[in-house]
């Protein structure tokens, strides 16, 4: 390598390395999604796995971190189903390995049916005898990923309450 080619090389890296610093101080990132950016903006492999090699190294960009940071974040506004934390973590490029550890293994059956409850709760029940509404509400709780039977928990738990 000729010493222009080094230099050049040098300030990419430290290029590459100063957008990945800014993508972070936004919110937590994921090694995939950094990697994503830096090719996207044209960043050869090299340059790219060195910088994230290096982030990885001093603990910036920590895969289990960002995946319990990001399930707890989900679980906090409410309406995250284990099927759609999963899902995301996904396209976020987290292995299955950790996927299945952090998600399928981690939460429990009680803390999703909380979870659909909760999200019902916010999107207020709907009125005893509106069945439109209650289709609605049920269709929902699907679309975010909860199981049959976790919606017909749900959905008979709030024909209970409209009852009383």
């Amino acid at each position: 390598m000729t010493r222009r080619a080094i230099q050049k090389h040098r300030d990419s890296e430290h290029a590459a390395r100063e957008k990945c610093l800014r993508l972070l101080a936004l919110r937590p990132r994921s090694a995939v999604e950094l990697r994503q950016r830096l090719c996207k903006d044209d960043y050869n492999a090299e340059v790219t796995a060195a910088v994230i090699a290096a982030l990885q190294e001093v603990g910036l960009v920590d895969d289990r971190e960002f995946a319990r940071s990001w399930i707890s974040s989900r679980q906090a506004e409410g309406g995250a189903s284990r099927r759609r934390l999963a899902w995301e973590l996904r396209r976020k490029g987290i292995s299955e390995a950790l996927i299945r550890e952090l998600v399928v293994d981690g939460i429990d059956d009680e803390t999703e049916t909380e979870q659909a409850r909760q999200l019902a709760r916010r999107r207020s029940p709907p009125e005893a005898g509106d069945q439109r509404a209650y289709q609605r509400l049920r269709e929902l709780l699907l679309r975010r990923g909860f199981g049959y039977e976790t919606v017909q928990l749900v959905m008979r738990g709030l024909s209970t309450v409209e009852e009383r």
